[in-house]
């Protein structure tokens, strides 16, 4: 990978009186238009007002310095002042409206991290102004002005040409601004420097971290973010983000040593970070960070809500989960030497006043929330069973987690805990884990449990086609992944076009991943007429209300996609009462697959297989039906086969192939060749189903 990592400092965009804003080009940091990742800091002095505005993507704010006022108008809702200070952060999702106001002498500085996947220039933030003078109403006619707002033409004058500032201005010392109101800070601003600690280790770093519990914001934005403050020659250990998620981290305090390495164990980067410098990591490259004897403080970026981070180093290194003979043949060394290794690496403390922080693996249990399980500290606050003696008590058998306490045998935990004093209060804590597993994690289910799931919950979706409907016993069920393969041009797309517009114009949730530009909402609209022209149709509404029932999301890469879906994930489990997804659809899967592969790129197939697993989970967890669709290749003798080969093949749970009559355009051929109802699927025929 020949890109340019090295970390830079932002340069002035504009300003004046009042501050000014500084923005990362990614002309200079190329990660950031790759990464789709934009990042900017605002400056303001005593009296400076960064006018109203909004942006062209989702962000993240963290307050660097000073204290200040910000007003946040979310869409269609009141405006919310908040008082700021060092360490604040607040999520801003799409068409949120901005102003920032600093009333001390301390320079306000606050920084913006976000995805640009929607924005005009992707690396960089494109802020619309409401006001100044290059705000929205310079733009407007006189006569729109005065039409649009219901003002004279005096009124419209004055409105378009007062404001001469662009962008920040400096506000006389005896205007006015809203006072701060102490209630809208609740959901909208979490202060880092002040929240509960998800990494305490002394003498090595905290971490806090932001997620949908504690800034709920955070799911509408869609990224991670964390703060980590390492002490004085403490260590970040090398890690990396397996499930393609870039790391964005800004230099807040302090100075330090970053290593990056890449493909082929290449040093990517080797370089010394200060305060104000922004650096990114790639996907899938190993980073690590030393601090200096002052320490080393960052806030980051992750770009996707639900990271997977594996470490290479400390108690949960993935060193530790090899087999000690695959370590000594792998390495090439005796087994004294690797049993030296092993043992060197097992326990985060090592040296003399040296620790390596773990932050990757205990920020993702900290940012997955409530479905996920983390350190055994983050639960003391909420049971006060776990209390210090019962945590020390774990430390001392290796259990910090409760992914530790999993591993172990619980009769052996008992039995350990009945040789203390406290005895019973130990046993009361082990069974107090034991009851968070189970609450945590689905129970076991038996035959008749899945039976009644299946029957209650698994519902069939009506394709639209009454003889697709029968060839498949009912349509498209509920819980299941349909894959529809064939070759080009015949009539895939076609059918995941019928099937979102019968399923809208029920009032049901479509959400569709396009990832070939032929998305077309004309023929979406031309089917739902269709649909409802029948008289039994028409009770369910307009056409106009059934296309509002259909998201549409262009996808280009899997990485994109894998964002997208775990972020529907995560909306979907902060709504679990609520059904809002009824369908989902990706037309064409392979062609986002297909360019990962080839030759024995594992990460690949492992992007690939992750992608069909998360798939099969949110179709099962939340009763959705999923619809794909496959190109066909070559195989022996010239044969058609679906695409994907065989690690692809059993993910599905219904698969059909595809063919077009060349003498009727409506009617088409279907093979059934897998379906968990259908045992002699082999012994099929072509079936005939009419389409629109």
């Amino acid at each position: 990978m020949d890109i340019d990592l090295s970390p830079k400092m932002p340069k002035k965009s504009y300003g004046g009186a009042g501050g000014s804003y500084h923005a990362w080009c990614p002309n200079e940091l190329p990660m950031l238009r790759q990464g789709n990742i934009g990042a900017g800091k605002l400056l303001l002095e005593k009296g400076g007002l960064a006018l109203p505005r909004y942006s062209d993507s989702a962000k993240v704010a963290y307050v660097l310095q000073g204290n200040g006022v910000a007003g946040i108008v979310l869409p269609e809702k009141e405006e919310k002042v908040l008082a700021i200070k060092t360490g604040d952060t607040i999520a801003l999702p799409f068409g949120v409206i901005t102003w920032w106001f600093n009333k001390d002498d301390t320079e306000l500085q606050v920084l913006f991290l976000g995805d640009t996947k929607t924005a005009h220039k992707p690396g960089s933030f494109t802020d619309f102004f409401l006001t100044g003078s290059n705000g929205i109403f310079t733009g407007f006619s006189m006569e729109f002005v005065c039409r649009a707002w219901d003002v004279d033409e005096s009124t419209a004058k004055s409105l378009v040409g007062s404001q001469t500032g662009n962008g920040i201005i400096k506000v006389d010392s005896g205007v006015r601004m809203p006072e701060p109101n102490k209630d809208h800070r609740s959901g909208m601003a979490l202060n880092c420097l002040e929240a509960p600690l998800d990494v305490d280790i002394k003498g090595g770093g905290r971490v806090v971290v932001l997620n949908t519990k504690n800034l709920p914001l955070v799911g509408e934005v869609g990224l991670g973010a964390d703060l980590v403050r390492l002490d004085g020659n403490a260590m970040c250990s090398p890690g990396f983000s397996c499930d393609s998620a870039l790391q964005v981290t800004y230099i807040v305090r302090g100075s330090g040593r970053a290593q990056v390495v890449g493909v082929d164990g290449k040093r990517v980067l080797e370089t010394t970070v200060k305060a104000g410098m922004l650096f990114i990591v790639p996907r899938f490259f190993v980073v690590s960070k030393i601090s200096d004897n002052e320490g080393l403080e960052w806030f980051s970026i992750i770009s996707t809500p639900n990271p997977i981070f594996t470490h290479m180093a400390g108690r949960t290194s993935a060193w530790k989960a090899l087999s000690p003979e695959v370590l000594q043949a792998s390495f090439n060394v005796s087994a004294d030497v690797e049993k030296t290794f092993r043992s060197k690496r097992m326990n985060i403390c090592y040296g003399s006043g040296e620790l390596i922080l773990a932050v990757g693996v205990l920020v993702r249990n900290a940012l997955v929330g409530d479905g996920e399980m983390g350190a055994l500290k983050s639960l003391e606050e909420d049971y006060h069973i776990i209390d210090a003696n019962f945590l020390q008590f774990c430390a001392s058998r290796g259990i910090f987690s409760v992914e530790d306490f999993l591993v172990h045998d619980v009769s052996m935990l008992m039995a350990s805990a009945d040789k203390l004093s406290n005895s019973d209060r130990l046993k009361q804590g082990i069974n107090q884990l034991v009851l968070i597993t189970e609450t945590y994690h689905q129970p076991w289910m038996n035959g008749l449990m899945l039976l009644e799931d299946r029957e209650q919950n698994k519902h069939y979706i009506s394709t639209g086609s009454e003889s697709f409907d029968v060839l498949l016993q009912g349509g498209l069920r509920e819980g299941h992944v349909t894959e529809l393969v064939g070759p080009s041009s015949s009539g895939k797309t076609q059918v995941c076009f019928q099937v979102a517009s019968n399923v809208a114009l029920k009032k049901g949730n479509v959400v569709f991943f396009d990832s070939g530009n032929s998305f077309s909402p004309t023929r979406i609209k031309q089917m739902v007429t269709h649909i409802s022209g029948s008289e039994e149709n028409k009770v369910n509404g307009s056409v106009e209300e059934a296309m509002r029932h259909i998201e549409c999301h262009a996808v280009f890469d899997i990485y994109t996609l894998l964002d997208l879906l775990h972020q529907l994930k995560l909306n979907l489990k902060s709504q679990p009462q609520k059904k809002s997804t009824d369908l989902i659809i990706i037309d064409s899967i392979s062609s986002l697959i297909a360019p990962i592969l080839g030759g024995s790129n594992a990460q690949g197939h492992a992007l690939m297989v992750s992608l069909g697993y998360l798939l099969k989970d949110l179709s099962h967890q939340h009763n959705i039906a999923v619809l794909v669709t496959n190109h066909m290749v070559s195989g022996e003798g010239g044969t058609l086969k679906p695409a994907l080969g065989e690690s692809w093949r059993n993910i599905p749970h219904v698969q059909l192939q595809l063919s077009q009559h060349h003498t009727t355009t409506n009617i088409y051929g279907v093979y059934i060749l897998r379906h968990p109802y259908m045992v002699e699927v082999k012994g099929n025929k072509n079936v005939d189903v009419v389409l629109m």
